[in-house]
């Protein structure tokens, strides 16, 4: 926290400085799923299946530049695992199962206008919380990357929608 505050510091600084301001974006989202292989869990020997969910979350954006931003994200999606035996076998839920990203990262902003195209790509950690009993919460490598456009409502850009899509991997192999 010492050594990111450090960081921090100057970049608040220089943004006051330079009229950019910082953005605080709550995050309102739709995921897709994702596979969980059952080789790479010690729980079951099939494949589970993420079902798809709202998510919801926050992301902090500090100006470094007019077109950089060091991004902070915070975001959780409250879902379920499912086996799925395919088009003609059964289908049925396993357990519930929590996804929480914390992620710092870089977003690249186009013209600063009322609206901007954006590019991010964010690595940090991914927190895996099944409810199965013999299992734990881990905490996991993550990566994402993603774009989208700002669209600000008034010349100012004090108030604005963010349309985004961004994908997420987390590393659930067993080689640590």
């Amino acid at each position: 926290l010492a050594a990111l505050t450090l960081v921090l510091v100057p970049a608040v600084a220089a943004a006051d400085a330079s009229g950019y301001r910082f953005e605080l974006t709550p995050m309102v989202g739709y995921n897709f799923g994702g596979t969980i292989e059952g080789e790479d869990s010690f729980l079951f020997d099939s494949d589970l299946e993420a079902n798809d969910g709202e998510s919801f979350g926050i992301t902090f954006d500090i100006p470094l530049s007019r077109s950089l931003q060091l991004e902070l994200l915070a975001s959780r999606q409250s879902t379920e695992l499912t086996f799925d035996d395919g088009l003609f076998g059964p289908n049925f839920d396993v357990a519930d199962f929590d996804v929480t990203y914390y992620h710092v990262g870089i977003l690249w902003q186009g013209q600063s206008g009322r609206i901007s195209p954006f590019f991010v790509a964010s690595l940090g950690i991914g927190e895996l919380d099944p409810n199965i009993q013999g299992a734990s919460s881990e905490t996991r490598f993550s990566g994402s990357i993603g774009g989208g456009v700002k669209i600000f409502f008034d010349a100012a850009q004090h108030v604005g929608l963010r349309l985004e899509g961004r994908g997420f991997w987390t590393d659930i192999s067993d080689d640590h």
